[in-house]
């Protein structure tokens, strides 16, 4: 026979309340969308309003952007956004400015006209334009050739394609199109793509990334005694390669307008510091309507104009909040992350949302929301907060080093291969555990196919069928 009775349970629950559910949805906004957010609370609240000398300006970020859309129209063809961006890097007088991408005619029909312009065999264009079409939105081409080739030869079976034959097309159709950089197969090929030899500064930023890119990240003098050439001319190169585009491909896939507006501004001033701004704070005063201070409400209106005033404080402590994490957040990637801020990705340097979350003092999620869809206006230009953050490995110092160095240094191994003798997997990661750095070969795998880069045996193959077709 059953039977009930009452028991006691201690135990832990978070429990969502209003004002926390609006905090955290207000700290997962991006400023634009929190914009629209603010809107409609005002008009449904009486509780809020926006200070009159607020409201009466106009916006000048808005403003700033409008004319630089005008002038964008008399500029000449052609895409120097990215010039653009990276010229304001030397600047001390940077403002809060929104960032516009226009919706021009965009860059695939552009390289795809190109193609179609320029004299060569019919499959030749064939394979250009679904290289073309393979392109990830960064303009990268991160497929591996033969399996490209397969693809290829599945949807036009008379056609004579293999690896080597889209790696040349690849080279010596893709990379001559412009925006310079586009269908690189990583960052280093993405940078030398857009230097020429016609300028000493040129050919020695192509020295540095060819030779010296673990050292970017040194001073002028180290970096000068590396290469054996004046500090002068390194700080020259450095800033050649500041003006470089490292993802030619955005706008790739076209799309309506869209508007960016920095969360966090980082500005470099006159003695080489980052200082932080967050140009949200005050959020275009929002305040406490002070119309309805003193008057006595009574019955329903009582209680609705009580609980509009818990809402509309709950709003502005959310605010305040949100501006809070934000800075705490700053501060952090500014220290962490210096020299990705000063020399972009080649400076990135391991780190994870729980580095940044143990350091502010925050859960791991309240920093997932604080950087998800959000930018950051820096010397280097408008980025997005979760490129600030890499995954590491460990090294035999105890130091961790950053993925993408680690996937730079097997791309470079492969490429300096002994032709027709291509290293396996496990002989890359023999040689990088003797430089320090903890990896299995499966790690290595894994990152040879985000590099886009075939296994040994394919290169084997290939090398093969290049020599074979040299003899014929």
């Amino acid at each position: 026979m059953q039977s009930t009775k009452l028991t006691h349970k201690l135990g832990q629950r978070l429990a969502l309340t209003p004002q926390l559910t609006q905090s955290l949805k207000v700290l997962a906004m991006n400023a634009m969308e929190l914009e629209s957010y603010l809107e409609e609370c005002i008009e449904s609240n009486p509780m809020l309003e926006i200070a009159p000398n607020v409201a009466s300006e106009p916006d000048a970020a808005a403003e700033r952007a409008l004319q630089m859309a005008e002038r964008d129209q008399w500029k000449e063809q052609g895409d120097n956004r990215w010039e653009t961006m990276y010229a304001q890097s030397g600047r001390d007088d940077m403002v809060d400015r929104e960032q516009t991408w226009e919706d021009e005619q965009n860059i695939a029909q552009s390289l795809h006209e190109q193609v179609d312009r320029q004299p060569m065999s019919g499959l030749y264009r064939e394979i250009a334009h679904a290289l073309l079409d393979s392109l990830d939105d960064d303009g990268y081409f991160r497929a591996d050739p033969d399996a490209f080739a397969a693809d290829f030869r599945e949807n036009m079976p008379d056609a004579e394609v293999d690896g080597a034959l889209v790696d040349r097309v690849l080279e010596e159709v893709v990379h001559q199109l412009e925006p310079a950089g586009i269908g690189a197969r990583d960052l280093t090929e993405c940078l030398l793509l857009q230097l020429d030899d016609d300028t000493d500064d040129d050919r020695l930023a192509r020295r540095l990334l060819l030779h010296f890119i673990d050292a970017l990240t040194d001073s002028d003098e180290v970096l000068a005694r590396k290469a054996e050439v004046e500090p002068e001319e390194i700080a020259r190169a450095r800033a050649r390669m500041h003006r470089l585009d490292p993802f030619p491909g955005h706008g790739m896939h076209g799309g309506s307008n869209y508007y960016i507006r920095p969360e966090i501004i980082f500005r470099r001033n006159r003695d080489n510091e980052i200082e932080i701004e967050i140009p949200g704070s005050g959020w275009q005063g929002v305040r406490l309507n002070e119309q309805w201070a003193g008057r006595n409400w009574t019955g329903k209106d009582k209680e609705f104009m009580a609980q509009a005033m818990k809402e509309a404080k709950w709003l502005l402590h959310a605010l305040d909040q949100r501006s809070e994490t934000l800075m705490k957040v700053a501060l952090c990637l500014a220290n962490r992350q210096r020299a990705f801020l000063e020399y972009g990705v080649l400076g990135l340097k391991p780190l994870t949302l729980q580095d940044v979350a143990e350091e502010v003092g925050l859960h791991e999620s309240t920093i997932s929301r604080v950087t998800n869809g959000k930018y950051a206006d820096t010397p280097i230009g408008m980025i997005e907060l979760r490129r600030f953050f890499s995954a590491g490995l460990p090294t035999r110092g105890g130091g961790t080093i950053s993925v993408y160095r680690v996937q730079q240094r097997v791309k470079a191994l492969i490429d300096s291969e002994p032709p027709g003798r291509p290293i396996s997997d496990q002989a890359i990661a023999d040689r990088l555990q003797a430089e320090g750095v903890e990896i299995a070969r499966r790690t290595v795998a894994k990152y040879r196919e985000q590099l886009g880069l075939p296994p040994s045996s394919r290169r084997r193959r290939a090398a093969k069928a290049r020599l074979s077709e040299k003899r014929r």
